[in-house]
């Protein structure tokens, strides 16, 4: 069966994890690249599928990195026994964990100096992905019920009030202090203070629980996308982040803004499992 890519959603920024490389994986980089290679190097941003190998005769904990299919380097040792546990849950669900990766290379013909004419063109590579903490790379409840669509991340929101919801948020307080969910947006009325008029506000939601709303100023950033996917009889979901314990929490909205979104923004709505769910690996996950 062929495996559902998931790109894992992570809190890195920026291609900054190492990918360990031998001369074998350098040869597979090299075809990623035209022939010739500019005198300055070349860069590819590209993704790349991060494969458990438990078959490995070396270390059946190492994690290859494949780009196009092909091998470019592993995750260096320590890395890959910390990562190993969530991503071989996720390959045994059927799924295929993808991150961004940056590729850099440069080529050049040697020197008469250097005494390496014999053995023709120098070759360097360097290959990083994007990668976060373990406990930042799944949601940790499922997506929602029906069809959605997730929009793209944006920069961080606290979501007003939603520290009052501890009994609410409970399920999402985990050991290490954070985690990843989905949350949904909705567009409801609520009553202006200086008048007798209604306006509408987005309210954020944690497996349809209310968590708080945002601004009437936020609000209209994000409503245009909403009532579009409303009119389309599908949900708004965004990445949430939930922080903190049952003494001190928030919750924090990243979504693009309804004016930052792509022009082929929506590219396909997403439909998600209702029964028996292959996700089990993060909602079984329990809290403290």
């Amino acid at each position: 069966m062929e495996s559902i890519p998931f790109s894992l959603w992570g809190d890195a920024l920026w291609c900054g994890q190492e990918v360990v490389r031998e001369a074998p994986h350098e040869q597979a980089i090299r075809r990623l690249f035209p022939d010739p290679i500019p005198a300055r190097g070349a860069d590819l941003d590209t993704t790349a599928d991060l494969v458990p190998e438990p078959q490995n005769r070396f270390d059946p904990r190492s994690i290859a990195v494949r780009v196009q299919g092909k091998v470019v380097g592993y995750l260096p040792r320590d890395d890959a026994h910390r990562y190993h546990p969530v991503l071989s849950e996720l390959v045994a669900q059927g799924l295929q964990p993808q991150v961004p990766c940056h590729l850099w290379v440069s080529e050049w013909e040697p020197a008469d100096w250097e005494g390496k004419g014999d053995r023709g063109m120098e070759f360097h590579a360097s290959v990083a992905v994007a990668l976060g903490q373990p406990h930042m790379l799944v949601p940790v409840n499922l997506p929602p019920p029906g069809s959605y669509h997730l929009l793209p991340p944006g920069s961080g929101i606290v979501v007003p009030g939603s520290e009052v919801h501890p009994d609410v948020l409970a399920p999402f307080f985990r050991p290490e202090g954070e985690c990843w969910a989905y949350g949904t947006m909705h567009a409801v009325e609520e009553e202006d203070g200086f008048s007798e008029r209604h306006r509408m506000v987005v309210e954020v939601r944690l497996d349809d629980e209310p968590v708080g709303r945002l601004s009437p100023r936020l609000s209209g950033e994000f409503l245009p996308a909403i009532h579009y996917l409303a009119d389309m009889r599908a949900e708004t979901a965004a990445r949430v982040a939930v922080r903190g314990d049952r003494t001190a929490s928030e919750v924090i909205l990243y979504a693009a803004r309804s004016h930052d979104l792509p022009a082929t923004w929506p590219d396909g709505l997403t439909r998600s499992p209702v029964a028996s769910p292959p996700w089990h690996y993060w909602v079984g996950k329990e809290a403290n």
